[in-house]
């Protein structure tokens, strides 16, 4: 039943959802911000390629997607930069989704790649994005990035997040009731805690565990990002395939 709903579910938003939503003002002057700082180069493979990236927070999508993006010559669109142009507008987020689709469609029209550095769990969310890749004739492929869940929670609270705007972690931590040292980190672990179930089942076996879900979709690669020499050379051989 999963499957049959994630091959229909695109339809119907393409019917639902595309047709009638829009973007405010404040969120298409974000979205403007966003596309100007693009930069994309001609994509390498046979035909223009969206990788949407499947992960928890600390997983390590944002360095494969950075190693795949070197290897492909593909425009990297970060989840976590469009929140921030929304936040500089005093706006919600609920217009990412529709800004990174925008921006993936401007990029496959100069000819590039592009990789979706945020985090593509949802099902709605992939729905939307099969629907407007679909139209473009471009090829879709998701990632997923996992670790252990200790490596995540290190990674998260191991970073110096600035007191800024500008960062996203960073600003978010100065509306945290936390007040002690780098409230960034303090938020982002606060996020890897609340996205758990979303990609992990809990096993109550010799104290518990949690256990990747199996997803109802095809996965092109999925890569253990703990040991970092051996995921580059797997992300080598992900870039090979692609190509």
């Amino acid at each position: 039943m999963k499957r049959l709903i994630e091959m229909i579910l695109p339809v119907i938003i393409g019917i639902m959802v595309h047709k009638r939503e829009s973007l405010t003002q404040k969120e298409r002057q974000a979205q403007d911000a966003l596309i100007s700082a693009l930069k994309v180069a001609s994509y390498k493979t046979e035909k223009p390629t969206v990788i949407a990236m499947i992960g928890l927070v600390g997983s390590g999508k944002s360095s494969v997607a950075k190693e795949l993006a070197r290897i492909l010559l593909a425009t990297i669109i970060e989840g976590d930069d469009i929140r921030v142009q929304l936040r500089k507008q005093n706006e919600r987020y609920e217009g990412a989704r529709k800004i990174a689709e925008n921006a993936v469609l401007k990029i496959i029209e100069q000819g590039g790649n592009v990789i979706l550095d945020s985090d593509h769990i949802d099902q709605k969310k992939r729905a939307s994005l099969r629907e407007k890749i679909k139209q473009t004739g471009a090829k879709l492929i998701f990632i997923r990035t996992h670790t252990d869940y200790d490596v995540m929670a290190g990674r998260a609270i191991g970073v110096e997040y600035r007191p800024s705007e500008d960062d996203f972690f960073g600003g978010a931590g100065l509306k945290s009731k936390w007040r002690g040292n780098n409230p960034g980190a303090v938020v982002k672990l606060r996020e890897m805690w609340r996205r758990t179930p979303n990609h992990y089942r809990w096993e109550n076996k010799v104290g518990g565990r949690w256990v990747l879900k199996k997803l109802p979709f095809s996965i092109f690669a999925t890569v253990d990002t703990t040991n970092e020499n051996k995921w580059k050379a797997e992300i080598q051989k992900v870039a090979k395939r692609i190509l």
